[in-house]
């Protein structure tokens, strides 16, 4: 007996026998895993950031028109699958939507440490600062890690 691939509930999770199906089940089969396969990681902050939503989207969006103002001449672009600018050909500053609310990325693993004082109260890892979708990074703070991460290029 042949079995065929089933998509349920997004994913390819079970098989059915091939007599189950007709040639246009087979061929949409075929079709839905070829475009699954094809949409993969975002290539864009806009492709990225459709498949955010709720505060999590409004909290990024500002991020990122905070960041497309502070760095005007830098590029975006998507560096290890995250939403990023690039200037001058090192990536300077990046964002991402977590389970537990939005992080920051230097792309750097001084910046952070650089201004740790003023990061306190803020949940950190070596290369992330991590916030509250409801409570959005201040303009201030966005301009001096910015400002540090030139610095360090």
């Amino acid at each position: 007996m042949h079995l065929l691939p089933v998509m349920t509930e997004g994913s390819l999770k079970t098989v059915r026998p091939a007599h189950a199906f007709s040639l246009k089940h087979f061929r949409y089969a075929q079709l839905a895993l070829i475009l699954q396969r094809m949409r993969g990681k975002p290539k864009t902050i806009n492709e990225y950031l459709a498949a955010v939503s709720g505060e999590q989207r409004a909290a990024l969006d500002q991020l990122r028109s905070l960041l497309r103002t502070l760095l005007p001449n830098a590029e975006e672009c998507i560096s290890y699958g995250l939403p990023a600018f690039r200037l001058d050909g090192s990536v300077v500053a990046g964002f991402a939507a977590t389970k537990k609310g939005c992080s920051y990325y230097p792309f750097s693993g001084r910046t952070l440490k650089t201004l740790a004082d003023e990061l306190e109260g803020y949940t950190m890892t070596a290369g992330a600062l991590h916030f509250a979708a409801a409570e959005p990074l201040p303009r201030g703070l966005v301009r001096k890690l910015v400002k540090t991460r030139i610095a360090e290029t």
